[in-house]
């Protein structure tokens, strides 16, 4: 009976102890902070893209496995858009942590996997770093053996074949850089020693102020692949004066926007992975998404909004003093100019510069108010406005005469005189003229600041030009949206 008992405890220890290994081993299993997610592509059309919306928690790690892969599908692009914050994709488990030429680290992210004569399922690796929830779009886009490869012929960026883009922002431009496609030649060789590809860019608008996931994602999904970018995108030329896989934009802050590739060899063509900015960072710094921050900026816009309102309603009464509006606006443009061509400080000193020189302006101009022969120069400040309208939205074909500085201010010039000239001969509408334009435009640069529409940039493109030197090969032409539709009515 003793025996008995011995042996019944003895069998209860060991029970008990292995219940406890498999309780420890299961909670580690529990604690690992890689998920994986499985993606089948046997009824994938290869026209569409493979969408997925992932939310990944902080410090997340994610094994990302396709398979069933169609035979006539040579090689797909695996993307990864994130929403504010960045992550890290790999070809390999080990490299999530290491920079090298199989990783890559960013928010409009992806890499070339070739499918063609592979019989096993395709791994990719993603992991972020960040304490907040991570927000990201999975994208699968597929393409057989004629369509170009993008990147292929990379020559400057980290991984061998680079079918994503590179964006940074500098003095008020977004700058943005893409590798040369490649051809595959006897279905094996990398065709890059004569590129016949051809490459365009489009770029697709967010409503302003829009910093919301959804319209983010919907942006993105709505770029993705030829079809979609021809669709949504807008076709941007290229500049004649730089290498043609760089492409420089004006800067609207607090405006999102896309960029894609399309390459193009033949009747084949294959979609680069967008990439998109705000121009500044919503989360993380969300002052930088105004252009005027400081109380002085809004004292000034105030002053402005009066000024412009009195010279509509009761400048008629006052002809003299109301045409010394648009000298004022000169004066204010050019002095600002000035401060940040010799130092450029913030922007409340800017303005501050750029009011004492308006006031200036005034006191030049007021004796000339007496002279009847003065029609000329008081029309110049409309001439002024109005090329500085021709330029922001001129048609996108005279970007390449625009791009060159000669012909650029001889133009301007030209259509500057030729409108004051025009409005010389019939001075009494010139007077109208003018008061309705200036009064109208001062109101609505004003409201702008609180509605948050681009009509600012009618003045401020002409002021990036002359202060920027790189920006006239910048593609200038604004969003014009229903803010700027509304205000432009009033």
């Amino acid at each position: 009976m003793q025996r008995i008992v011995l042996t019944f405890l003895l069998a209860l220890t060991l029970f008990l102890d292995e219940a406890t290994l498999e309780n420890t081993t299961t909670h580690n299993e529990s604690a690992s902070d890689s998920v994986g997610i499985t993606v089948s592509l046997w009824n994938h059309n290869k026209n569409d893209a493979f969408k997925q919306r992932i939310n990944l928690v902080p410090f997340n790690h994610l094994n990302i496995t396709v398979t069933d892969i169609p035979s006539d599908i040579w090689f797909i692009i695996l993307q990864i858009h994130t929403f504010q914050y960045n992550a890290t994709i790999a070809y390999n488990n080990e490299l999530l942590d290491k920079e090298s030429s199989r990783s890559l680290f960013g928010s409009n992210i992806g890499l070339y996997l070739k499918t063609h004569n592979v019989t096993t399922p395709l791994q990719v690796f993603l992991k972020h770093n960040n304490v907040y929830n991570l927000d990201a779009l999975l994208v699968i886009v597929a393409y057989d053996q004629n369509a170009p490869i993008p990147g292929g012929c990379n020559m400057e960026f980290d991984i061998e074949v680079a079918p994503y883009q590179k964006l940074h922002i500098e003095n008020e431009m977004i700058i943005v850089d893409s590798q040369p496609a490649s051809i595959l030649a006897n279905r094996s060789l990398i065709f890059c020693e004569i590129n016949p590809m051809q490459h365009k860019m489009y770029r697709l608008y967010l409503p302003r102020q829009d910093f919301t996931p959804e319209t983010y994602f919907e942006a993105i999904a709505s770029m993705l692949t030829t079809q979609n970018i021809l669709q949504n995108g807008d076709e941007v030329p290229l500049a004649l004066m730089k290498t043609l896989m760089r492409h420089i934009y004006s800067a609207y802050t607090g405006t999102g926007s896309v960029y894609a590739v399309i390459a193009t060899y033949g009747n084949y063509s294959s979609a680069y992975i967008p990439i998109f900015t705000y121009a500044c960072s919503p989360l993380v710094y969300p002052e930088t998404c105004q252009i005027l921050n400081d109380t002085f900026a809004k004292m000034i816009c105030a002053l402005v909004l009066i000024i412009g309102f009195l010279s509509i309603i009761i400048g008629h009464k006052y002809a003299s003093t109301d045409r010394l509006i648009s000298s004022c606006m000169m004066g204010g443009i050019f002095g600002y100019i000035l401060a940040i061509s010799i130092n450029d400080y913030n922007t409340a000193i800017n303005m501050l510069i750029g009011s004492i020189s308006a006031i200036l302006a005034v006191a030049l101009t007021y004796p000339l108010d007496s002279i009847s022969n003065c029609t000329f120069l008081y029309n110049l400040p409309l001439g002024f406005l109005c090329s500085c309208i021709a330029y922001l939205y001129a048609p996108a074909w005279m970007f390449y005469i625009l791009e060159n500085n000669l012909l650029f201010w001889l133009m301007f010039a030209s259509l500057m005189v030729t409108i004051a000239i025009l409005l010389s001969q019939m001075p009494y509408i010139a007077k109208i003229l003018t008061r309705v334009v200036f009064g109208s435009y001062f109101m609505i640069i004003a409201i702008d600041y609180y509605t948050g529409s681009n009509l600012k940039y009618i003045i401020l493109t002409f002021i990036r030009r002359i202060t920027i030197s790189e920006f006239r090969l910048a593609f200038v032409y604004p969003p014009y949206q229903d803010a700027g539709m509304l205000l432009s009515l009033l």
